[in-house]
């Protein structure tokens, strides 16, 4: 299979897969339970902490547009906090969701690699867990997306997976390839690991003027999660603080659960 032939594969099994996953998402999302319930919502937590520290330093009504928005809650959240909020989502259950609980207009369809809105339109880009799903190609046609729509000076708050993350992903999705013979499908997409420097380097090339890496969630926390969720949570809670001081260390950003770049679009 050709280059071009296996990036359009890989990007039509991961809309097929979130719409698949749509409900499942849906649910995390509803879910009234705290943050330590399970790993979907302590993972979220960790990042949502640095995508709030971006929006406080936004002006009341900046446009903030969410690139693989899903069910739209985060759409919702941030228009609930007075942002000028749009969301494109290209999984159709995914987006219908997202339209029962945003006003008519606020969630298009439409990729990351291809955003339909004009130059220089938005003050904030968001895109959370979506590039991980992309060939590298992509990526780089959507880093050059998101640069485009932003303003210039405006930030990009965009999320990927490290490659030497401690929860052993990156050997278990190996792992998983080699025993089915195959390298993804539905149930189990392509995952683009990457590092830090990577991530800077593309930013760079793309437009970027200034990146700030950061890593969340202690990779054994996750691991412990699958286990159990019931004793995940339970160790979540005791080491959430030495979580939170080992994540002050950048030197240690390539191995966190969670590798999230903060990018400034060059004036």
């Amino acid at each position: 299979m050709d280059t071009g032939n296996t990036r359009e594969a890989i990007g039509n099994v991961a809309i097929e897969h979130h719409h698949t996953v749509a409900e499942q998402f849906n649910s995390f999302y509803e879910d009234e339970s705290d943050r330590y319930s399970n790993v979907f919502k302590y993972g979220r937590f960790k990042v949502d902490v640095l995508l709030d520290a971006e929006l406080k330093a936004l002006e009341p009504g900046a446009r903030v547009l969410d690139v693989g928005c899903g069910t739209g809650h985060y759409v919702a959240r941030l228009r609930d906090l007075g942002f000028d909020t749009h969301g494109v989502e290209p999984a159709a259950a995914m987006r219908k969701r997202a339209m029962e609980l945003n006003p008519e207009g606020t969630i298009t369809e439409g990729t990351v690699t291809a955003i339909d809105h004009p130059d220089d339109s938005f003050d904030l880009v968001m895109s959370i867990e979506v590039f991980r799903y992309l060939h590298h190609d992509d990526v780089m046609r959507g880093l050059s997306e998101v640069m485009r729509v932003l303003k210039p000076g405006g930030k990009a708050f965009l999320t990927f997976v490290n490659r030497h993350a401690l929860d052993g992903f990156y050997v278990l999705q190996k792992t998983r390839q080699l025993r089915r013979g195959r390298a993804f499908d539905v149930k189990h997409p392509h995952c683009e690991f990457t590092t830090p420097g990577e991530v800077e380097r593309d930013l760079l090339a793309s437009g970027a003027s200034d990146v700030q890496i950061e890593g969340r969630l202690l990779g054994a926390i996750r691991i412990v999660y699958k286990v159990s969720q019931s004793l995940g949570a339970a160790v979540a809670r005791v080491v959430e603080p030495y979580d939170d001081l080992i994540h002050e260390q950048r030197w240690l950003a390539p191995f966190a659960g969670h590798l999230v770049a903060i990018a400034t679009k060059a004036p």
